[in-house]
């Protein structure tokens, strides 16, 4: 399990559906360490400023997106999550801590860099997470689509059942791009941190500057 201490992409375009998003209020950080040579960011106690928390749902696929502000994500700091299978995450019960895989584990891509692959998020994971920071790094290329770690949920949403979207999660990202030796991996990021708000119908999730 990634363990972090806390002291103290490429450009993404997601789409949420007008009439059924979650939009602004909540609570949840998302903090850690990144390195990203190609805007000078090196640090182990990034934080992202979590202030904006919007999902979306639809035929048992519920997105979670974490943000620093309501912009869309062209502009912002976040944190994406797609949960794949609502109702089997449901039944699984509230703390269980869910894998989520890439193939190869970053560890192998780190020591063998494209020839091991890259890393891809497994079938049987239950969810997919996305990290952009674009932002900070506003003229940045980064490709942190693929992340590995863990994600726990204590309450998700189901239709006329419950709103409340509340977990956590440490996650491990890398960009497969711009490895070039063990010394030189490229960008890195070790992040966690929690969520926690309602699901509620209301404006679109995107905004339009």
């Amino acid at each position: 399990m990634i363990q972090l201490h806390r002291p103290a992409i490429s450009l993404f375009a997601f789409v949420f559906l007008a009439t059924s998003c979650s939009t602004g209020a909540g609570d949840g950080e998302v903090f850690g360490s990144v390195d990203i040579p190609e805007c000078g960011l090196k640090t182990d106690h990034f934080d992202i400023g979590a202030d904006f928390f919007a999902a979306d749902y639809f035929d048992n696929t519920l997105t979670i997106r974490i943000q620093n502000t309501g912009q869309i994500p062209t502009f912002a700091d976040g944190l994406f999550f797609v949960i794949r299978d609502v109702a089997t995450m449901d039944a699984a019960g509230k703390d269980t801590e869910h894998k989520i895989e890439v193939i190869p584990d970053i560890a192998t891509f780190l020591a063998l860099g494209p020839d091991a692959g890259t890393p891809t998020t497994t079938k049987a994971s239950p969810a997919r997470a996305t990290l952009y920071l674009n932002d900070t790094c506003p003229d940045n290329h980064l490709a942190f689509t693929d992340g590995a770690g863990t994600l726990t949920l204590k309450s998700v949403y189901i239709p006329g059942k419950q709103k409340r979207i509340a977990g956590s999660f440490q996650l491990e990202f890398v960009d497969p791009r711009h490895w070039k030796s063990l010394e030189d991996t490229g960008p890195y990021a070790q992040i966690e941190g929690y969520f926690d708000f309602n699901y509620t119908r209301g404006k679109p999730a995107q905004t339009f500057p």
